[in-house]
């Protein structure tokens, strides 16, 4: 009678044949980055960028599949020549692979899973940071009611201390036009104009406002919203499908509401403010804007950064 082994018992033998070929393999090469370096400075960020991933995440009953961009890094000891960059991929693959399906309510969750992972597979560091950014669509409607498909760019960021909860961060980029109104009252005085009427005449350009928020443990903040304030503080939004009435009719549009790179960034903060007056005064925000010029060939550029309490103080 021939005897059969179960295949429990053969699963195991097999795991535990993998562990001494792997520990074999790792006696028989040597581990260069825990020895010394020459110079022993600690360094502040380790790791790896550019690794791209798909990931699915779970936002008010809404699945939403992502392509986003990594950035992992953890601290360095001075005792250490070089960090284990392979566990950076092993976390994020733990994370994608096996934990987001159904538990994350956006990318700013899967950053501090990642940071966790990171962490964990790296006990000599005492910090870990992990960075997502990806391209995101939304439905909008044009200035004559037209719906059009609009790409923004979204970022979740986590950061972790050894020791402490991780800081969890959300943030977008959402491009608009800007109507200079310097320009705009120097071409009315030209032409002997008391007040700037139609026809509007002012230089405009393409303008890009960024926003970077922190996500308080209790709290959620929705990248839709941030996006919404975004495009509010420009002039107006871009639109990738514009007909000849439509363009002409968002042309005026953000000819009637001129404003300068500061502009965009004053009343992005000042909305910020408005939205979340329930928020804890400790939450950072960040929010920049740049403008790529066309009468010049350099970029404007604004930024204001601070927590919630102090941008209330400063606006009050």
């Amino acid at each position: 009678m021939e005897n059969k082994i179960p295949h429990s018992f053969a699963r195991k033998t097999k795991k535990s044949l993998i562990i001494n070929e792997h520990y074999t393999a790792m006696q028989k090469f040597k581990d260069v980055q825990s020895e010394a370096p020459e110079s022993n400075y600690r360094l502040d960020r380790v790791g790896l960028t550019n690794v791209t991933r798909p990931i699915t995440v779970q936002r008010k009953k809404k699945t939403i599949t992502l392509i986003p961009t990594f950035r992992v890094f953890v601290d360095l000891p001075p005792s250490r020549k070089g960090s284990d960059l392979s566990r950076d991929i092993e976390a994020v693959e733990d994370v994608v692979e096996g934990e987001v399906e159904g538990r994350t309510k956006g990318i700013e969750y899967v950053a501090e899973l990642i940071v966790e992972k990171l962490l964990a597979r790296h006990p000599y560091a005492t910090s870990a940071e992990a960075e997502l950014t990806a391209d995101y669509f939304l439905e909008r409607t044009n200035p004559k009611g037209r719906k059009t498909t609009e790409r923004y760019l979204i970022k979740g960021k986590a950061i972790k201390r050894d020791g402490e909860k991780a800081k969890r961060y959300i943030g977008i980029t959402a491009t608009g036009i800007t109507v200079c109104p310097s320009a705009m009252k120097t071409v009315s005085a030209l032409m002997n104009r008391k007040v700037d009427s139609p026809p509007y005449i002012s230089h405009n350009q393409r303008n890009d406002v960024s926003i970077l928020m922190e996500v308080p443990h209790g709290w959620d903040v929705e990248v839709n919203e941030l996006i919404d304030i975004a495009e509010q503080s420009m002039s107006a939004p871009t639109y990738e499908l514009l007909k000849r009435e439509e363009e002409g009719m968002l042309v005026l549009q953000a000819h009637q509401n001129p404003k300068f790179v500061e502009d965009a960034v004053r009343d992005a903060v000042k909305l910020i403010v408005k939205r979340y007056a329930k928020m804890p005064d400790d939450v950072s925000v960040k929010v920049t804007s740049e403008s790529y010029e066309t009468i010049h060939k350099h970029n404007a550029f604004a930024e204001k950064s601070g927590t919630l309490g102090a941008l209330r103080s400063e606006l009050s």
